[in-house]
């Protein structure tokens, strides 16, 4: 169905109705629907003298007029999913803004910062808490949005706990942050991403449990630097201060490209819940993954950056022929362009992720879908005995101060409990360099608990390999280091990546993997291996 809106004159959206999103038959089904429709319409538009173009076009009269959302309404049944999932959405606001923002682009290649449409809207704020959907509770609302804000419609918010009446969603919740994609294929991987974070309100639900009350100036901080910002925002930062007293540490701000990470992988459980493919995730995880690992924005991570990446490689890219003419193609419309730019850019490196997306996504979820709505780290102080820890768990758990080494081999023996591939270099990168460092100490066994390798391990009967195993037995954990030759290097995270699993239950974690530039110009590159035993209940 096709519609206008009031609020962008120049806008045209075309709406699904309401779908069925949970398996990949009917998401395939939408997606083509959804393309053939919008190039049906850019067909006609070219054959009344018109262009239809992506959102966002600078060289207009009017560039903001054409500025909209794309609206994703989700069904709730009853008050109490209502509230859930309005809280839901409303908590992870910031990285939301910053995974879909679009920014203005033309000729001249593409604005910075995260959106362009919040950034100049003001007839849109942000989220309340919803304590209760009852309507003495919902006028409440109304009137300190109308002293706050000067606004006193619910769906001024971004989300709206009511349904947008507009778009014949009344009754449902829809969600209001995320802006206009290019392709579909954006579209219906967001589409994926509202269908997750409902299901995971359903589960709190299930289990009893509400969403933590995140300070509304936290929430409209942290959403201004996203919209300002885009992926090169920090979040957080001076919500409270760790310990107590005038000398008392500030909280760290984060990187957004973390925030979203976090949002990304603590859904997984309901993403697999979904039958959800690696080609329809690809388009959300792989670029930010991509660029966490190689620190190096070279990869792209939503539609801002594939513009920018398209505008780069060709400067007539972005005249409006060239776009116009895609959305006239089905194909084009339902093909993931970010991850074609991202094969495009480091084809090794892509297939790589590829697998470790298709490993997390056949991994048992840790905590059995459940999301606890205190945190990461509060889950991560919580976890001991058989219990499991993801890797952010586990780093947020090593992170805190003079923790004994034997619950550092704790934490260490329950994030090996999780299973699938165990690998820290990926997620410590995304911490920062200081802060990457101080875990990686942390981490290390002490020097008798670590072995020197010179050359990469054909088995583990390899004298370094077996010295290290032995030491893991008695110790608990013990290292292999490698500093080597950056030929060499390849050599050696070849050799581990065939090697298999270690004897008598011992797991391998990979905690470093980095070239470096050493004496006269050498590149050189350290790999570093973490040898971890199982306690002895563990193995019974």
């Amino acid at each position: 169905m096709l519609r206008t809106g009031v609020r962008a004159r120049a806008a045209l959206w075309i709406d699904t109705g309401r779908v069925s999103l949970h398996d990949a038959v009917a998401r395939a089904h939408v997606a083509g629907v959804l393309a053939a429709s919008v190039a049906a319409v850019a067909v006609e538009v070219r054959e009344l003298g018109g262009l239809l173009l992506p959102v966002g076009w600078l060289q207009q009269p009017d560039p903001v007029a054409g500025l909209c959302a794309d609206l994703h309404s989700v069904e709730v049944l009853g008050p109490l999913q209502r509230e859930l999932f309005t809280n839901t959405v409303r908590e992870h606001t910031a990285p939301l803004i910053v995974l879909t923002g679009r920014q203005l682009y033309g000729p001249g290649g593409v604005a910075p910062g995260g959106s362009a449409r919040l950034s100049r809207s003001f007839g849109q704020v942000a989220a309340r808490y919803l304590d209760s959907c009852s309507p003495a509770h919902l006028d409440r609302m109304r009137a300190r949005l109308r002293q706050e804000d000067r606004l006193a419609r619910l769906e001024a918010m971004d989300v709206n706990p009511l349904g947008e009446a507009e778009v014949g969603a009344r009754d449902d919740v829809t969600v209001r942050l995320f802006d206009a994609q290019v392709t579909v294929a954006g579209a219906l991987a967001h589409a994926l991403l509202v269908q997750a974070l409902s299901m995971s309100s359903r589960e709190l639900e299930r289990t009893g449990r509400r969403v933590r009350v995140v300070p509304q100036p936290v929430v409209e901080r942290d959403r201004a630097r996203a919209i300002a910002h885009g992926f090169a925002a920090e979040l957080g930062g001076d919500e409270g201060r760790r310990g107590a007293g005038p000398t008392a540490a500030p909280v760290k701000t984060r990187p957004a490209a973390q925030a979203v990470r976090e949002l990304l992988q603590g859904l997984m459980p309901f993403f697999q819940q979904l039958e959800a493919t690696v080609d329809e995730l690809a388009p959300l995880f792989l670029g930010v993954e991509f660029a966490e690992s190689a620190g190096t924005t070279a990869f792209v991570r939503n539609e801002n950056d594939l513009l920018t990446r398209w505008w780069t490689h060709d400067a007539n890219a972005l005249v409006p022929e060239r776009l116009g003419q895609g959305l006239t193609m089905p194909d084009w419309l339902t093909t993931d362009q970010v991850s074609t730019m991202n094969r495009h850019t480091a084809a090794g490196r892509w297939a790589a992720a590829r697998v470790w997306l298709a490993e997390r996504l056949t991994t048992p979820a840790p905590s059995s879908g459940r999301t606890d709505p205190a945190g990461p780290r509060t889950r991560a102080k919580a976890t001991t005995g058989a219990a499991l820890l993801s890797s952010e768990q586990l780093l947020d758990r090593v992170a805190e101060p003079d923790l004994p080494a034997a619950q550092v081999l704790d934490a260490l023996r329950a994030y090996c409990r999780g299973g699938g591939v165990l690998d820290l270099a990926r997620p410590l990168r995304s911490r920062g360099r200081d802060d990457a460092r101080t875990l990686r100490r942390v981490l290390r066994p002490r020097g008798g608990q670590r072995v020197r390798a010179t050359e990469p391990l054909s088995s583990w009967d390899d004298s370094s390999a077996d010295r290290a195993l032995r030491a893991a037995r008695e110790k608990g954990w013990a290292l292999l280091h490698w500093d080597v030759s950056e030929q060499e290097h390849t050599r050696v995270r070849k050799a581990l990546r065939s090697l298999g699993r270690a004897p008598d239950g011992v797991r391998h974690i990979l905690l470093t993997d980095t070239t470096y530039t050493g004496r006269e110009n050498e590149r050189r590159g350290t790999v570093e291996m973490l040898l971890v035993a199982p306690r002895e209940e563990d193995e019974r």
